[in-house]
């Protein structure tokens, strides 16, 4: 039988569409394959590799030596102090002459914490030098897991890199290896660098190793200062190199902070270059971010980058380097593509110049007509609200069920499978509504549309421009070029090139930004995949209708699938962290189980936790939650606060006093209320600019109401306690409350460690023991 509906459909002499959307899709399959076989980071080399080359096979016994037995070693800690002397032997041994700075340093803006901080550094001379290239990684931990990606990896790479560039002849430049302290508390270690070392005034480049996972390549993610010259040196010497504008641009809106951010906020920002991996990321700050889980291959791809970057920055001239941001992005790890940012704008216009010039050549020729021309555009316009709308109802439906509640899941892909599904097929099925507009018709659709959506983000967000403006380019070539009529190759060759460059981006975005990415990714798919909608006319009834509809049943069953799988494992477990509170005032106890929801029902076998979270301090902001249940009074002496001088002059107060811990805890907090109205504070001698101090309590953030309390935490307090200096500009008495915080449960609580669930995992500050009571000052 034959479908009258299919022949009463022609098309342009010479064309074969009917394979055009098969060829299409089938070429798409492989440049997803290629991409992901290409964005794996390299094979580690072993031991024995030749010594000029990097090694993650010496780099992983640096990496073992330097955490030892593996305990968690955050600021201020002891084990914090074993890593360091761990680095400044290793670098010894190396033959550098390694020093140490000790200094105060204190991150209010964001996270309220002072500490006292050791940051360690060695400097290798250059032949002739024109500035310092600075190799950065810190060295601390967060106290709930041993931080052997993040970011040991870093130093252990940096320690190799060390190690090769000592061996072999100097370079041009300075290189300064600075490991830093305390970044887990508020980039503590590089701000004290930057803000008191006089080798800081020095630094002309920064080369910065971090990680926010345990596997997967070394992304170029970030850079500071005018990028372009960093860039073309990164682009002539890494050997694999990973990175894209995109990731820089939208990194700068996520309010995620590295060392580099503290040399990126100057008023002259320092050139630097940010390498991360980020791929397994339940790992990240969790007791599974251990030697077992982090991957030689990451670290490979880390150290190959770093060399790499360290080798092309150290022979240039760095004294004055050239202005300018490029838009970049590297082609299947083998080469990088780069451009000044200024040359967007006229990229821009050329491609939409030339799409309007193709449409127009094909209107004036009657291989087009008007009519088929405005269907495209709408059609465009169909198709992608249909795409969006898929991914915002799949998204609504997995939130409503419980399903994308979570950070990250165990196993992502089968719900991550059905999104792509059924955006392809919602994708097709809404361009087979417009098969009036035909092949030409919705080819004009679609990449008028794709050139004036470059044009746009070209002013508004320059570094992910290229993504609409290459493959816009490649379209209005191809429309101009081919013979007239020759559509399916003129949408095909632009499809393949927009894939190339949008599958790398796409792909990590779950590893990076978690289920609240599951919404931009589908948004993301329907956008590429419009660039399709041109060749489903003129396929057959199979292409058209049976294949679509079979994506969207297969996601269905993807769905089906990914409801039956855990959640949680124990290679990617819930985040689930404990706390013995003791009021030192009532002598009341309480059990706290901070974790990503949902409540870890095992937990009841180990304490009587309500049913219902609960503002777990008079202090903690209205949206901070924990659950709660009765504890053992334990016999621990509540912190101390001794004023030593409290005096009233002209309606103002000064209060200076001791904090200190008794049981020997090395964290304490000051909270202030906002009634005492402190205006000025010293610790030390040191003063803090309370203007960028944290709130804490009171109403949520965004509000116009100040909060209730502004909390002030000492990281690292010695034995014999601090000494603080506070002008208070109200005289009336108000209530503090001071704490002091140590890690572990105190005896007793070993039946609720037992009781968390093996797919649990302590994370950020670990189980800790903490201990408060109020003071009247």
């Amino acid at each position: 039988m034959v479908d009258r509906m299919e022949t009463s459909n022609t098309v342009e002499p010479g064309e074969t569409p009917r394979w055009g959307l098969a060829a299409a899709l089938v070429l798409l399959a492989l440049v997803l394959a290629l991409v992901v076989m290409r964005s794996q980071a390299p094979a580690p080399r072993p031991a024995d590799a030749p010594a000029a080359e990097f090694s993650a096979g010496r780099a992983r016994q640096v990496q073992q030596e330097l955490l030892g037995d593996q305990r968690p070693h955050p600021v201020g800690s002891p084990a914090n102090a074993l890593v360091r002397d761990r680095i400044i032997a290793r670098l010894r041994a190396l033959g550098y002459e390694p020093d140490v700075q000790r200094a105060f340093s204190c991150n209010l803006g964001g996270v309220g914490n002072c500490a006292w901080v050791e940051n360690v550094f060695a400097r290798l001379p250059g032949r002739q030098s024109t500035g310092v290239v600075m190799m950065m990684a810190h060295y601390d931990s967060v106290a709930g897991g041993p931080g052997a990606s993040d970011a040991m990896s870093g130093v252990a790479a940096i320690l190799e890199v060390a190690r090769i560039l000592k061996a072999g002849p100097p370079l041009r430049n300075d290189v300064l290896l600075v490991l830093d302290d305390g970044e887990e508390a508020g980039l503590l270690g590089a701000k004290a660098f930057a803000d008191y070392h006089p080798a800081a005034r020095e630094v002309k480049a920064i080369i910065n190793l971090e990680a926010r996972g345990s596997a997967g390549p070394s992304l170029m993610f970030e850079t500071s200062g005018p990028n372009a010259w960093l860039v073309s040196s990164y682009a002539r010497n890494a050997p694999r190199p990973v990175t894209s504008s995109v990731f820089a641009t939208i990194y700068d809106q996520l309010p995620n902070d590295t060392d580099l951010t503290v040399f990126k906020r100057r008023p002259d920002p320092v050139p630097g270059l940010n390498f991360a991996y980020i791929r397994k990321p339940a790992h990240y700050h969790t007791a599974l971010d251990n030697l077992e889980t982090a991957s030689p291959a990451s670290l490979q791809h880390h150290g190959d980058n770093a060399l790499a970057a360290v080798r092309g920055l150290g022979e240039a001239d760095i004294a004055n380097p050239p202005r300018g941001s490029a838009v970049f992005f590297d082609v299947l790890s083998l080469f990088v593509v780069r451009w000044p940012e200024p040359w967007t704008l006229g990229l821009a216009a050329l491609a939409l110049i030339l799409v309007v010039a193709a449409v127009a050549r094909s209107v004036r020729s009657r291989t087009l007509t008007g009519r088929a021309v405005v269907a495209g555009v709408l059609g465009f316009l169909l198709v992608l609200i249909a795409g969006a709308l898929a991914a915002f109802l799949l998204q609504f439906a997995l939130r409503a069920l419980g399903a994308m509640n979570v950070a990250w899941l165990a196993n992502p892909l089968p719900y991550l499978a059905a999104l792509w599904l059924l955006v392809l097929g919602v994708v097709l099925l809404a361009a087979g509504l417009f098969r009036r507009a035909g092949l030409g018709g919705l080819w004009a659709g679609v990449w008028l549309w794709w050139s004036v959506l470059g044009l746009v983000v070209a002013f508004l967000a320059t570094g992910i421009s290229y993504l609409f403006v290459v493959p816009a380019l490649v379209a209005g070539l191809a429309g101009a070029l081919l013979p007239r009529g020759r559509w399916a190759l003129a949408a095909i060759l632009p499809l393949v090139v927009a894939a190339l460059l949008w599958f790398p981006v796409i792909l990590p975005l779950y590893d990076g930004l978690g289920g609240g990415a599951f919404l931009v990714i589908g948004v993301l798919l329907t956008l590429l995949l419009t660039a399709l909608a041109p060749l489903v006319p003129g396929s057959g009834a199979l292409w058209r209708r049976w294949v679509p509809l079979g994506a969207v049943v297969l996601a269905v069953v993807l769905l089906m699938v990914g409801r039956q799988s855990p959640v949680f494992t124990e290679t990617s477990p819930q985040p689930v962290s404990l706390q013995y509170h003791l009021d030192g005032d009532t002598g009341q106890a309480r059990w706290l189980a901070r974790f990503a929801p949902p409540f870890p029902e095992s937990l009841r076998q180990g304490a009587k936790f309500g049913d219902s979270a609960v503002q777990p301090f008079p202090w903690s902001p209205p949206f901070a939650r924990a659950f709660a249940a009765p504890a053992p009074a334990a016999a621990l002496p509540a912190p101390d606060l001794t004023v030593l001088e409290n005096t009233a002059t002209g309606g103002k107060r000064t209060v200076r006093f001791r904090l200190s811990s008794p049981r020997g805890a090395w964290i304490a907090g000051l909270i202030m209320p906002a009634a005492a109205q402190v205006e000025s504070m010293e610790v030390g001698g040191i003063p803090l600019r309370l203007d960028e101090l944290t709130g804490r309590g009171g109403p949520q953030p965004g509000s116009r109401e100040a909060p209730a309390y502004r909390t002030l935490t000492f990281l690292s307090v010695p034995p014999q306690g601090i000494e603080v200096q506070a002008v208070l500009g109200a005289s009336a008495p108000a209530d503090w409350y001071v704490l002091d915080r140590s890690p572990g449960l105190p005896a007793g609580g070993e039946a609720l460690v037992k009781a968390r669930p093996a797919t649990a995992s302590t994370f950020q500050d670990g189980d800790t023991t903490m201990v408060s009571r109020k003071v009247r000052l």
